[in-house]
């Protein structure tokens, strides 16, 4: 579970703990159980500019110990580099950049995102770009995509070797890369995720489950990690309960009416509605919800332990071509 540490008692914002900005629905690798759904024709992306203004609200209202921009795959989202100064700007903290790492060189002032530091005061912390390698096959061409991403003189460390516990740019990967200008490049192998809530029914249908909600959030990786997402300017609970509505709304999910209804209730915390129920919202963040019963109760199949993540339009098994 992520570790809770109050740097600033003093301030009168509330402090949340591990928000990820999701930006995309769009991702080019089709990884089975993505828990986010973009493994499938999933569409839309959101633009800084359209919420800079609404998250500038926020920032007034909540601080952030770790932020992380993701998707879908955030390096397709155009608007990326004006996302990491965004955010930097309003918040004056750090983000990590969380990516499956195949289009590391495709994004111009990437590099220049993460060489410099942020916050002085916050000992030089820098942005950072965290990659999920999704196909153990391509973990050779992933590394030639950060070394060549990276500057200079480039250090490798793998999970054995003795890796420096207290720099939190690492959190514990099973590999990193580091160049001359102390970017570092932490690199996990994902070869297994748990199962996600949208599948296919016997008509071949996209459906969700039927579960106790207790039960579904008490395996639930989100609530495990306090994953709470910012996603269109409002603040929600976790991924998916943001983005069943919009799935649904692209696919017609195979549901009831009455589930429809209940799946379309949720009310994220929108910043402008703070002073009337973000301090019982927030306090009742961790809590299971009635959404809940859409999600798995079991956390895997034996079936679909393995990801092999393949490129979706041409099948290729890497993501990289």
């Amino acid at each position: 579970m992520y570790k809770i540490v109050d740097d600033h008692p003093d301030d009168p914002r509330s402090l949340v703990s591990n928000i990820e900005f999701y930006i995309t629905n769009v991702c080019n690798l089709n990884c089975v159980n993505c828990n986010r759904f973009n493994n499938h024709d999933f569409a839309g992306y959101q633009k800084w500019g359209d919420y800079k203004e609404t998250y500038a609200q926020w920032a007034k209202h909540v601080r952030l110990q770790r932020a992380t921009i993701l998707g879908g795959e955030p390096l397709l989202n155009p608007t990326i580099l004006d996302w990491i100064d965004g955010i930097n700007e309003v918040w004056n903290v750090p983000v990590q950049i969380l990516t499956n790492g195949t289009r590391l060189n495709r994004v111009a002032g990437l590099y220049d995102r993460v060489v410099n530091a942020v916050d002085p005061d916050r000992l030089g912390i820098k942005n950072w770009i965290g990659v999920s390698l999704h196909n153990q096959h391509d973990r050779e061409r992933c590394f030639d995509e950060v070394k060549k991403f990276l500057h200079g003189d480039i250090t490798y460390y793998h999970h054995t070797d003795p890796l420096n516990v207290d720099n939190a740019m690492t959190f514990g990967a099973t590999h990193a890369f580091v160049d001359s200008n102390d970017v570092r490049i932490p690199v996990w192998e994902y070869d297994s995720f748990y199962k996600a809530a949208v599948h296919l029914n016997q008509d071949g249908k996209f459906t969700l489950y039927n579960n106790n909600p207790d039960r579904a959030h008490s395996t639930c990786g989100f609530a495990m990690f306090k994953c709470y997402h910012f996603i269109r300017g409002a603040l929600y609970k976790c991924g998916p309960v943001a983005l069943f509505p919009e799935f649904d709304a692209q696919h017609h999910l195979d549901i009831t009416d009455q589930d429809r209804g209940l799946l379309n209730s949720y009310a994220p915390l929108q910043a402008h509605e703070f002073a009337d129920r973000g301090r019982k919202f927030l306090d009742e963040l961790d809590q299971a919800i009635p959404q809940c019963k859409f999600c798995p109760e079991f956390a895997q199949d034996e079936e679909n332990s393995v990801v092999f993540a393949t490129l979706k339009k041409t099948g290729s098994t890497s993501g990289f071509v």
